[in-house]
């Protein structure tokens, strides 16, 4: 180092304060400056009140134990000891319902619906407590709680109103509840307007005329909003369509959005309000301009069946048959009879109009629409050859539904031999379809259409054959397998046909007691019991007994003798008519015992089944006096042998 330089050295300092310093630190300081101790500083006291506030908002989530929420309602609501008695706090009870609407503390509300405030934050959890209760019948339950879930409780509102239009069937409910919706902080989400108007459109009832202004009001304000899809579109059409008023539907139709185009759907809900229109002249002018407008591409089988329809639904007969006509020149019914008949001044367009080249293949609903125009215009014999044709031709396209018409259509046009027409088309639906109790129940009543008519029930030989055909089916389609005894419940409708039959009380001994013998066996099977029958069956087995008590009367008369009244000694054919027919009398009289406990009188079931058993039996082991004998009162002779 040079004499006289110098080395320049520095020292730096850094002074930092804590910015969380002791809380001990500052209590001492408190102290040394006022002289006072103190249990918790500033910051530590916010601390706490921070932690009370998020333990108070974990607890007001929660819900109350029932016997806390018992003590408020009882204490602070003035609840009575015997209403919190009558009544079970709980999401599954329906006797708290009054406790939602008294109490406004959220707690309270939460022991009563079953759900705690983490939940109501989950819209999934919500629309499934919603269900719960819905299908537990709880309705308010469950619009309590999608009120309560805010705009959480969407789903859950969407369920609701879905149960009132499918289940409870409350369309004014329905779209009630889709207004006060807004009011409550529910706001609606994509789905919601389709599930209202498609619930609506499948409602049982008709839409009161002010229920479709307000789907139609609903309908706009969707449109003037610029929200409304197609999906919304149709189902609003079809909402309408389920109107008293179809007028609406094409009020909606022309103030459609531009931008909207229309489908095949759309067309032919159209084509279904137009056929609604009692006016015929506005029906017509309606369905030109809707075919005038129809793109090539939607002209399908569909479209033209509900064109045929139209003109089936019109009030005169002359424009109803025009029907017929438009299903043989749009579909394809090769070999099928028909002759053309359109009425003077009605024109049917040929499918070269809409572009199309060959007819459209046709169908089981073509089928079924032609039955029932031909019903309709009463051509029953052209019906009956157009049946006979399809079954060999094209049985494809003859469903259950088309051979149930074709049963009526025999019944309707042929009442002298529509038991046997019935039974062939019955017979040709079993070969091919599964069939059941409605197509049976037609059968039944062409049985009983024909036994009322004086071409049958003023001749013994073909009253006897319609009976024995009809025992004959009714066997073979309800008989027990085991007992191959007939089913009760088929009674109901063979005594109908037995009795209009037996009118002029031209049925003999031994047909009677054929009769009498196959209700015997029923008895006998012990199907009847009360043990085996359900109470909603009573009013039904009641009614089959007190019919076979008036059979048995009716038989009873063909036994009489002379001298009703006192027993016949000598051994010959009064006396057995004496003893067959005060046997009639005894099954008639515990037949009406057994009736009486139906009704719910005094009477020990199992003595009187019992004895109604030991009767029947008894009448059935003994033989009917069989020497030709004229009843007194009946003026008939009766014919020593018979065979069905």
């Amino acid at each position: 180092m040079n004499q006289g330089s110098f080395r320049i050295g520095t020292r730096q300092f850094h002074v930092s304060c804590s910015l969380f310093g002791s809380q001990l630190r500052n209590k001492l300081k408190h102290f040394e400056r006022q002289n006072k101790v103190i249990r918790r500083t500033p910051v530590e006291q916010e601390r706490e009140a921070a932690r009370q506030r998020l333990k108070l908002r974990k607890l007001n989530k929660t819900a109350y134990s029932k016997q806390h929420a018992e003590h408020i309602l009882k204490n602070k609501y003035k609840v009575s000891d015997a209403s919190l008695t009558a009544s079970t706090l709980g999401p599954t009870s329906s006797s708290d319902v009054q406790f939602l609407k008294l109490a406004h503390d959220k707690r309270m509300q939460f022991t009563i619906l079953g759900i705690t405030g983490e939940q109501l934050r989950d819209s999934k959890l919500v629309a499934g407590d919603v269900s719960k209760f819905l299908a537990r019948g709880q309705l308010e339950k469950a619009v309590f709680l999608a009120r309560l879930a805010k705009s959480r409780g969407i789903v859950g509102m969407n369920k609701i109103m879905e149960h009132f239009c499918r289940k409870l069937q409350d369309g004014k409910s329905a779209i009630d509840l889709y207004i006060w919706r807004k009011k409550w902080g529910i706001p609606p989400n994509e789905f919601t307007a389709t599930i209202l108007l498609d619930g609506l459109a499948k409602s049982r009832e008709p839409l009161a005329d002010k229920q479709a202004q307000r789907v139609l009001k609903i309908s706009m304000q969707l449109i003037d909003n610029n929200s409304m899809n197609l999906i919304e579109f149709n189902a609003a059409l079809n909402a309408l369509l389920n109107s008293r008023d179809q007028e609406c539907v094409f009020q909606l139709f022309d103030a459609r959005p531009k931008g909207l185009v229309s489908d095949a759907i759309t067309y032919t809900t159209l084509l279904r309000s137009a056929a609604k229109i009692s006016s015929d002249d506005l029906c017509l002018q309606r369905v030109d301009a809707i075919m005038a407008t129809v793109p090539k591409r939607f002209l399908d089988a569909q479209l033209m069946h509900d064109y045929c329809r139209v003109w089936h639904c019109r009030s005169d007969k002359k424009l109803s048959s025009v029907a017929a006509s438009a299903i043989f020149k749009y579909f394809e019914l090769e070999n099928i009879s028909f002759e053309s008949t359109i009425a003077s001044g009605v024109t049917l367009p040929d499918l070269q109009y809409w572009d199309v080249r060959k007819r459209f293949k046709a169908n089981g609903f073509v089928i079924e629409l032609l039955l029932d125009n031909f019903v309709k215009n009463g051509n029953y014999v052209l019906a009956w050859k157009n049946y006979q044709e399809l079954v060999v031709q094209k049985p494809h396209l003859l469903t259950p539904p088309a051979f149930e018409k074709v049963i009526r259509i025999v019944t309707a046009g042929f009442p002298n031999k529509c038991s046997s027409m019935a039974l062939q088309v019955f017979e040709q639906l079993e070969t091919r379809h599964k069939f059941n109790k409605a197509s049976m129940f037609l059968v039944y009543k062409a049985f009983e259409r024909q036994a009322g008519r004086k071409f049958t029930n003023e001749n013994p030989s073909k009253a006897s054959e319609l009976v024995h055909n009809l025992f004959e089916f009714a066997t073979k389609y309800e008989a027990h397998s085991s007992s191959k005894a007939l089913d009760w419940r088929a009674w109901m409708f063979c005594w109908n046909v037995v009795r209009k039959a037996n009118e002029k009380r031209i049925l003999d001994k031994q047909t009677s007691q054929w009769i009498v013998n196959q209700y015997i066996d029923t008895i006998l099977s012990g199907q009847m019991r009360l043990g085996n029958v359900s109470k909603e069956d009573f009013a039904g087995l009641r009614h089959v007994n007190i019919e076979s008590v008036r059979f048995l009367g009716t038989v009873a008369d063909m036994f009489k003798n002379s001298q009703q009244s006192v027993e016949p000694v000598e051994e010959g054919i009064e006396r057995e008519n004496f003893l067959y027919r005060r046997l009639l009398f005894r099954l008639k009289d515990r037949i009406l015992e057994y009736v009486a406990i139906l009704e719910g009188k005094t009477g020990v079931p199992e003595s009187v089944e019992e004895s109604l058993r030991q009767t029947a039996h008894k009448l059935k082991a003994t033989r009917i006096p069989v020497a030709i004998k004229e009843a007194p009162e009946s003026g008939i002779l009766m014919r020593q042998e018979h065979s069905l």
